[in-house]
């Protein structure tokens, strides 16, 4: 008998009531039906798969790609008393077959799976002996060729489900457009369409578009006139250093993210725009999953981005406390011709594919027929001066390689060092006596950390450090060398970005791509560009209208508070001045518009 949801809830995560459309969704899930939830982002998500788990008492099967998030959800699970395991890209053979094993053993609840990782020998053998209650599928739309980000590697749910054809699959994005749902719930073979939907309606965010060359003073009196935290969102990493000098040059408290930083740098900046000790991050795109801020006033971007589904996620980022906030996009003539520039460069030659994969192989020395599963640290700018290509050719290279299913791409997530033991009790504690120059190493694990013999686990080689009177670097030596020795598993810390082969290394020379799949995914793109080049330059009706068309839902009304919706305002003269809203003269709305 399933545990009361609204008791779960409540007893894990200490909230009285669900979001508007949670519990819709779980109720769906729960009573056995397939289910695409289409909630915009902030909508809560998460919990509409967490929930049901633990409700119903069985394995839930969590497929996303985002390695760093998955991995956020997992420790906030366990802080929170749920049972929960993430098998990755990056992770050894023995730790997988362990959280397998573990799974297998009804000793996980929430099992967060990588989409490549479904189609390893270990997954698929495992999963005929799971006791799977709820298949759950994040970013769902990466699933359909229509979609944004397409992936070719989550395909392999489709294996998933024949296994396990009585459960039910909760398919799960932010954004999708009509043509892109249909898709997904065809692709993830729904037993009937059941599509529970969220309005993309945000009605305390005002969209705001203004054109003009001086994007930064634009910005700076954004920053002074609204109060409150901010995100500005660039496409590269110099524009994001260059801003949050500026930023800070002007008095304003902001730094920079992107994903050169370190994951320290990139914590401590998250962690000081969380709190409030800096007001503006200036940011690519890889700052804002996960993030759980729900204060952010205003999100500016200085480039339109290369997607309506990219725009409309970042921007949602602003007003999650339901409270007024804007969303500008500061565009300059010229950025229509840059953004078509940057897609022709997005779309390699297959002699350029070719070779940036062959420098991949060379540089991590992967022979012939090997690597598959194995994960290789990715520096894109050694992989430039192999290949003597631009790093941003080098990247979509490596892109392409990943839509046609060849290897997976993850950026840099905190991966802990960690330890098991592979030699018997016996040999250890032989050790631990006879080695004097290890045994202290050995006593400390075993004293500090606990089931090393059963799983792996987190360790810290500062604190052995400290309690052997020994240097980390020592530590580490040590460390390295008994597992050279075959006494234990260890996997030092890593924070790179890392690609990993989903097939056994080819001959770079007859590497071939399906030409008709990459004009039609090149012509898919071309299309969201267009979307998005149209709102940005040539859309002269309400921004949120707009909005709400590109994702196949209708607004009756004119939300009367965008820059397009202000000049028709005052063009009918029918409007209040508009000073307190105009971008361009230098003043923004400091309080909502409340229609009167």
């Amino acid at each position: 008998m399933p545990r009361d949801i609204h008791q779960v809830l409540e007893t894990v995560w200490g909230y009285k009531q669900f979001r508007p459309m949670q519990e819709r969704v779980i109720r769906s899930v729960l009573a056995g039906r397939d289910t695409l939830a289409l909630l915009p982002t902030g909508g809560g998500k998460s919990l509409c798969f967490q929930v049901p788990a633990l409700a119903m008492g069985r394995l839930c099967i969590v497929v996303s790609p985002l390695i760093a998030l998955m991995k956020d959800q997992v420790e906030r699970l366990r802080k929170l008393g749920v049972r929960a395991v993430a098998v990755t890209s990056g992770m050894a053979p023995m730790e997988i077959d362990n959280a397998l094993e573990s799974t297998v053993n009804g000793k996980v609840e929430l099992l967060y799976v990588s989409p490549e990782r479904l189609g390893s020998e270990l997954f698929k053998a495992r999963l005929p002996q799971m006791r799977v209650g709820l298949i759950a599928v994040d970013e769902a739309h990466c699933i359909s060729q229509w979609g944004f980000d397409f992936r070719p590697a989550y395909r392999l749910i489709a294996a998933v489900r024949e296994v396990h054809p009585a459960v039910p699959v909760l398919a799960l994005t932010a954004s999708a457009t009509p043509a892109v749902a249909e898709d997904i719930m065809r692709c993830l073979a729904f037993r009937a369409p059941n599509l529970v939907q969220g309005s993309f309606l945000r009605p305390e965010l005002t969209f705001w578009v203004n054109h003009g060359e001086d994007k930064l003073g634009k910005l700076l009196r954004i920053a002074n006139k609204v109060p409150g935290s901010g995100i500005v969102y660039l496409r590269d990493r110099r524009g994001t250093v260059r801003t949050a000098q500026f930023l800070k040059h002007h008095g304003i408290p902001a730094e920079a993210y992107h994903a050169g930083l370190s994951m320290e740098e990139r914590d401590n900046v998250q962690k000081q725009w969380t709190a409030g000790t800096i007001r503006y991050v200036a940011a690519t795109n890889a700052f804002g999953m996960g993030i759980d801020k729900a204060d952010v006033r205003c999100v500016v971007h200085l480039e339109p981005p290369p997607d309506m589904e990219s725009y409309y996620q970042e921007a949602g980022r602003a007003g999650r406390d339901g409270r007024p906030a804007y969303a500008f996009l500061l565009a300059h003539p010229s950025d229509e011709r840059k953004m078509h520039e940057k897609f022709e460069a997005s779309f390699p030659s297959l002699a350029e594919v070719r070779r940036v994969y062959q420098a991949l192989a060379d540089q991590h020395q992967v022979a012939l027929g090997a690597g598959l599963f194995e994960a290789y640290g990715l520096d894109l700018s050694k992989l430039a001066a192999r290949t003597t290509l631009p790093v941003g050719k080098v990247h979509s290279a490596l892109k392409a390689l990943e839509l046609d299913g060849t290897l997976a791409l993850s950026d840099g997530a905190r991966t802990p060092s960690r330890v098991m033991m592979r030699a018997s009790g016996d040999d250890v504690h032989h050790l631990r006596i006879a080695d004097q120059r290890r045994g202290p190493v050995l006593e400390a694990l075993l004293r500090m950390y606990g089931g090393l013999f059963e799983e792996p686990s987190i360790i810290d080689e500062e604190r052995i450090a400290q309690q052997t009177a020994r240097s980390v670097v020592q530590v580490r030596q040590m460390l390295r060398e008994l597992e050279r020795d075959h006494v234990l598993f260890y996997h030092p810390r890593s924070d790179a970005p890392q690609v990993t082969l989903l097939v056994p290394r080819r001959d770079a020379q007859t590497l071939t791509l399906d030409p008709q799949a990459l004009q039609l995914r090149k012509q898919r793109a071309w299309d969201r560009l267009e979307a998005m080049a149209r709102y940005a330059f040539h859309d002269e009706g309400c921004r949120a209208q707009a909005v709400m068309r590109y994702f196949g839902q209708a607004l009756p009304d004119r939300c009367g508070r965008c820059d397009n919706c202000k000049a028709l305002e005052r063009a009918d003269r029918t409007a209040e001045p508009p000073a307190r809203w105009l971008v361009d003269e230098g003043r923004v709305a400091t309080r909502p518009h409340n229609g009167t």
